[in-house]
């Protein structure tokens, strides 16, 4: 059967030939060898007419080159391929970003430690605050008990520490036997402040010494005999912490014992002699 040769086109003489394109030396290629049986040669005739090309149909194999890229793939699905890889394989930091962490957290911890260590031996050196008795005066009742009103100076002698006082129990004794118990308030005392705190103790439900019984009387009766002289002691347990600007240390007790001598036990009694000591706790 005679192959059918396409039509004759017509050519624009006024229409100009394509720009012919420069391909890259990595894209030339050898052309590819086709066995005698499926190969057909590609047959331009020399038209007779020259405004006239005539081509000649066939079938040709074209071989391309396995690594060459043809196509690149879209940037999500490298996205994809992230998601679905296995965390084992995912690739792990350098060496060196990971000594660079470390080495930042070890910087912070041993700063932390270095301030707390720091601030703690500013607290265990603080001085502790001191106490003094200013005055005695005693409120007595219609039924025989009494109750001793005692005016304390407490200083703070740290420059830069402040004592927060939280409150803590007082007892009033004499002879080692107590006559009156109370409470001591809770307040903030700053650095290098000085404050007059009073403390009410009340009669703690027992019978009074002679040597007390005598003290009131006398007061009570304002003979001009000789006045009888009496010796209390005050202990106070004062729960406290101490304060560097918002650093607060943990929670302590401060035990004071003040001996005191008064001339009397009235509402004018006169301290003659009193000494305070604290210790923490």
């Amino acid at each position: 059967m005679a192959e059918r040769s396409p039509p004759d086109l017509p050519i624009n003489k006024n229409h100009s030939p394509p720009s012919i394109l420069a391909i890259p030396e990595y894209l030339k290629f050898p052309p590819p060898t086709l066995p005698p049986s499926t190969s057909r040669q590609l047959v331009i005739s020399q038209p007779q007419n020259p405004s006239v090309a005539i081509f000649r149909s066939g079938t040709y194999v074209i071989q391309v080159p396995k690594d060459q890229i043809y196509h690149v793939p879209p940037p999500e699905n490298a996205y994809i391929v992230e998601c679905h890889q296995d965390p084992s394989r995912k690739r792990k930091r350098p060496l060196c970003c990971n000594l660079y962490c470390i080495g930042i957290l070890a910087f912070i911890v041993l700063l932390v430690v270095m301030l707390i260590t720091i601030f703690s031996v500013m607290f265990a050196k603080s001085e502790n605050p001191k106490f003094s008795v200013e005055r005695v005066v005693v409120h007595s009742k219609s039924n025989g008990r009494s109750d001793y009103s005692l005016t304390l100076m407490v200083r703070n002698p740290n420059s830069r520490v402040t004592i927060m006082y939280n409150g803590g129990g007082t007892s009033l004794h004499f002879k080692q036997k107590t006559i009156a118990e109370g409470k001591y308030p809770s307040f903030t005392q700053g650095t290098g402040k000085s404050k007059e705190v009073t403390i009410v103790v009340h009669n703690a439900n027992v019978i009074l010494p002679k040597e007390i019984k005598k003290s009131l009387g006398v007061s009570e009766s304002n003979s001009s005999t000789k006045k009888v002289q009496v010796s209390l002691s005050l202990n106070m347990n004062i729960s406290a912490r101490l304060r560097i600007g918002t650093l607060k240390s943990r929670s302590m007790k401060f035990h004071v014992a003040c001996d005191i001598t008064v001339d009397k036990l009235s509402k004018r009694t006169k301290v003659l002699k009193q000494e305070c000591e604290t210790q923490r706790k």
